[in-house]
């Protein structure tokens, strides 16, 4: 405790000074700002750090306030309503924190080596950090380290979609198969590793132990599949009536599950009312990726009328946030007018914007567009770069498209 002292285009799913003035005058006001001071920063102790503002916090976190350097990381890396997302800014924050000795900054810092979110992705070093923070006390960590361990095993399962067989083409991340697909292939230790990792996090009341146990029950990783199982956990978190920023993804992840669950029928009848409700909380509560599904369901008419121009409402709420999926549907209903007047050029917009983040369906659809020359001047080595791209993270069709169009420009030359 511190005293305060201030994207035809391919469908996809993917499933932050004084003025001048006299001298009685300065007088004064050096006088109201120095009572103001003292009955504001030293006499009064923070229990919450929460209800502090983003300049009173950096006060205290310039004086090596650690708890003030990690709710900046915090409302940095989550952003809110009065703070714009800025992952670089919440990883000095972090680090800063970190280094001084705080086990929630080092933590923190684990899980965007984990991601790459603003660094560039380094397994070793996130399970480094999170090794040191479990060895200093942080529960939360054991998931960190799990999910290294699950990503370095590649045991991670594919993205559920909303709907079988709705698109022409899956995802890179949905056609990739894992490389240990048999259990002879399984280090049997490493798995355990990871469960009992999740078991003694969400025993600890950890809201993203709880999610990741539901994950690996629903995906039958390390454990064997268990729909009621995984349903119960994720259940276990939406109930939680955690407002911190941390717990909001594993909240919303898990509105999401349920959700999917739901519509899939999995471990509980189709209910696509109950879906839509559990959709809707995580998206009024930040989720992008519920406001994308959302979008998804009044596109396809899952539980609902088909209504393009909701679906589109949707997806612009998910753009807000930079989603790459939500992005290249943009670009997809812009293309093909659905809700929308024709428009190749807004097409490649978003497309673009999608594109830009790595998002194969829209490098595709980019490849498409500038091969057939929509909404851009046709030219057949930028189509090939952009069908290249896909092609190298294993997107299923995009070698086809390369070999295609290299025969185009031979033909050409």
């Amino acid at each position: 405790m511190r005293r305060l002292s201030r994207l035809f285009l391919i469908s996809g799913f993917c499933f932050l000074a004084f003025t001048a003035c006299g001298k009685d005058d300065a007088e004064q006001t050096e006088e109201a700002v120095d009572t103001t001071e003292q009955v504001a920063f030293d006499d009064v102790e923070v229990e919450d750090y929460t209800v502090l503002s983003y300049s009173e916090l950096e006060v205290l976190a310039y004086q090596g306030d650690t708890e003030a350097q990690v709710m900046l990381g915090r409302m940095l890396e989550y952003g809110t309503e009065d703070v714009k997302q800025n992952f670089a800014e919440a990883i000095s924050w972090y680090q800063m924190a970190s280094d001084s000795g705080s086990v929630e900054g080092t933590d923190a810092l684990g899980y965007f080596y984990l991601t790459g979110a603003g660094v560039e992705q380094n397994l070793d070093k996130a399970e480094e950090l999170f090794k040191s923070a479990i060895d200093a006390g942080s529960v939360n960590a054991k998931v960190g380290l799990a999910r290294v361990l699950l990503k370095k095993g590649d045991y991670e399962a594919a993205e559920t979609e909303l709907e079988e067989d709705t698109t022409e083409h899956a995802t890179a991340n949905e056609k990739k198969s894992t490389k240990k697909d048999s259990e002879n292939d399984t280090d049997e230790n490493e798995l355990s590793q990871i469960v009992d990792l999740l078991i003694v996090a969400q025993q600890a009341g950890d809201l993203d132990g709880g999610y990741y146990l539901g994950y690996i029950y629903e995906k039958g990783i390390g454990v064997t599949q268990d729909y009621k199982k995984a349903y119960d956990y994720y259940n276990r978190v939406v109930r939680s009536t955690s407002t911190a920023l941390n717990d909001r993804d594993s909240i919303n992840l898990s509105n999401i599950a349920i959700a999917l669950m739901y519509i899939k029928g999995y471990g509980v009848g189709v209910d696509t009312d109950a879906a839509m409700e559990h959709l809707t909380v995580a998206s009024d509560n930040s989720s992008p990726k519920a406001s994308y599904y959302i979008g998804q369901m009044y596109e396809k008419g899952i539980g609902v009328d088909k209504d393009y121009e909701k679906a589109m409402e949707y997806y612009l709420k998910a753009a807000d946030f930079d989603f790459a999926p939500a992005l290249n549907q943009i670009g997809y209903l812009y293309y093909n007018g659905y809700g929308v007047d024709v428009d190749f050029a807004s097409a490649v917009y978003y497309q673009k914007l999608a594109a830009l983040q790595g998002y194969a369906i829209a490098q595709v659809n980019l490849g498409f567009l500038y091969e057939n020359g929509y909404g851009v001047e046709r030219n057949l080595e930028t189509a090939l770069s952009y069908y290249e791209m896909a092609a190298n993270s294993g997107y299923e069709g995009a070698t086809e498209a390369v070999v295609r169009v290299k025969a185009q420009i031979n033909e050409e030359m």
